[in-house]
């Protein structure tokens, strides 16, 4: 799996061989099954991960329910940002929705590579540009599009995750009630089967 790792970094900006041998020599593969807790809220995020294989999602308690703020599949690097940045507790929860292998590597490590290889400096910044870059689509989807339209979004660019999430949490992710989410999705396959 670790080669997943490597072709996912070289694709933000190819490698030399000595980084990829420091990329291998601190990553650690570590296993969550369906259910677990990757990061709870009031933990301090303490590494990056890329899924290698399964599902987690993220999410946040607001009045006593959970708002789903990311779903996360295999290849998507995978951190609690904020708390991360920070180096602090976060509030936010990181769940395993399948069993996950994530391949981790711990934040001090990733400084330590920053300072040694100058060219993860490009890596790292091209992964943190696409991070933003899916935070800001997600914060227009929620603010500038209707239900149904959000619904569509979604579907196109995860469609895969509707076989996979539960409709719960796909409501919370798109900022609506189940009921909601109910009548959005017999309209729109009522509108898009004719």
């Amino acid at each position: 799996m670790i080669a997943q790792l490597l072709e996912r970094l070289n694709s933000l900006n190819p490698m030399s061989e000595e980084l990829a041998d420091k990329i291998i020599s601190v990553t650690k593969t570590i296993d969550y099954p369906a259910g677990t807790y990757i990061l709870k809220e009031g933990q301090t995020c303490t590494r990056a991960c890329m899924i290698g294989k399964g599902l987690a999602r993220s999410y946040y308690i607001n009045d006593d329910k959970e708002i789903t703020s990311r779903f996360m599949d295999e290849g998507f690097i995978i951190t609690s940002w904020i708390s991360y940045y920070t180096q602090k507790p976060g509030n936010e929860f990181i769940q395993a929705v399948e069993d996950c292998t994530l391949l981790c590597i711990d934040h001090a490590d990733i400084q330590q590579v920053y300072k040694e290889f100058p060219e993860f400096n490009i890596i790292g910044r091209k992964q943190t540009e696409y991070a933003f870059y899916q935070a800001e689509l997600r914060t227009q989807m929620l603010r500038k599009h209707t239900a149904e339209e959000r619904y569509k979004f979604f579907i196109e660019q995860q469609p895969s995750l509707l076989q996979r999430v539960s409709l719960k949490h796909i409501a919370t992710y798109l900022g609506m009630n189940e009921e909601t989410l109910s009548r959005v999705r017999s309209r729109f396959h009522k509108k898009h089967s004719l």
